[in-house]
C-alpha cells in the first residue's frame, strides 16, 4: 500500500479545520467556552488555517477570503485580550477576592464586577440577610465571621466566601438570616447590578454561575467534615 499523496493530506487537513469549527463553536453554545477568549480564538485560527491550507488543492476565492479574515480577526481580537488584561491593575484585596471565587473571570470583566460594587467594613451585629425576605445583595466575606441562624437558633458560621449566592440572582427569599460576629470586612455588590450585568453579557453570567455554584460546593463540604467530625462517621 502506498503512501499518502499530498493532495489527500491537505483534503484530511481541511476536515481537520471543519471539525475545529464545529467543536469550537459546539462548547461555546453548550457555555463550555467563551465567545471572548484566548482558547475561541485559538481554536478558530487554527481551523481556519487548516482550511485555508486545504484550498491550495482547490482554490476558491471566496472561501479564502473569509478564512483569511478570520486569522486576521481572531488575531486581533488576542491582542486586544491581551492588552486589556495587562492594562487592568487590582489590588491584594481584589486579587484574593478573585482568586477565590472567580479564578476564571478576565481581568477587564473582573473590572466591571469590582466597580459595580463597594467594600465596606461592617460592624458586630449588622444583618447581611433576613431569613424568609428577598436578598437583595451578594456579599463576600473577605475578613471576619458571620452567624448564620435559623429559626432563631445558631445552626453555623461563615469564615470566607460568597454570602446570598444562592438567590440573589432570582431574587428568592434567604434561607436563614446572616449577621456580623465582631467586625468584617466585605465587598458588596446589588442583585440588581449582577443581573443587569448577566443579562447583557453571556460570558459574564457563566462565569459568576459558575464561581457561585463552587462557592456553595465548598460550604456544603465544610458543613459534611464538621457534622463528621461531631458524629464520629463519614457521611
Amino acid at each position: 500500500m502506498g503512501g499518502f499523496t499530498t493532495d489527500q493530506i491537505l483534503n484530511v487537513a481541511g476536515l481537520a479545520g471543519v471539525m475545529l469549527y464545529l467543536v469550537a463553536y459546539s462548547l461555546l453554545q453548550a457555555g463550555r467556552l467563551r465567545g471572548s477568549s484566548y482558547s475561541y480564538a485559538i481554536l478558530n485560527i487554527c481551523a481556519a488555517s487548516l482550511v485555508l491550507l486545504s484550498l491550495t488543492v482547490a482554490f476558491n476565492l471566496s472561501s479564502a477570503i473569509i478564512q483569511v479574515a478570520w486569522v486576521l480577526i481572531s488575531i486581533l481580537g488576542i491582542i486586544r485580550l491581551f492588552w486589556l488584561d495587562r492594562s487592568v491593575q487590582f489590588n491584594a484585596e481584589e486579587r484574593a477576592f478573585l482568586d477565590h471565587t472567580f479564578p476564571e473571570m478576565p481581568a477587564a470583566m473582573a473590572r466591571r464586577l469590582l466597580n459595580r460594587g463597594n467594600w465596606i467594613d461592617a460592624e458586630d451585629g449588622a444583618v447581611l440577610l433576613r431569613e424568609d425576605e428577598p436578598v437583595t445583595n451578594l456579599y463576600y466575606l473577605s475578613e471576619g465571621k458571620a452567624r448564620i441562624n435559623s429559626g432563631g437558633q445558631i445552626i453555623g458560621t461563615a469564615i470566607s466566601g460568597l454570602l446570598g449566592e444562592k438567590n440573589v440572582l432570582s431574587e428568592g427569599n434567604a434561607s436563614a438570616q446572616v449577621q456580623v460576629a465582631g467586625a468584617a470586612r466585605l465587598f458588596v455588590i446589588s442583585g440588581e447590578a449582577l443581573r443587569s450585568m448577566a443579562a447583557r453579557d453571556a460570558d459574564f453570567r457563566i462565569l459568576l454561575e459558575n464561581g457561585m455554584s463552587r462557592d456553595t460546593g465548598r460550604k456544603l463540604m465544610r458543613a459534611n467534615q464538621q457534622l463528621s467530625s461531631m458524629t464520629g462517621c463519614d457521611l
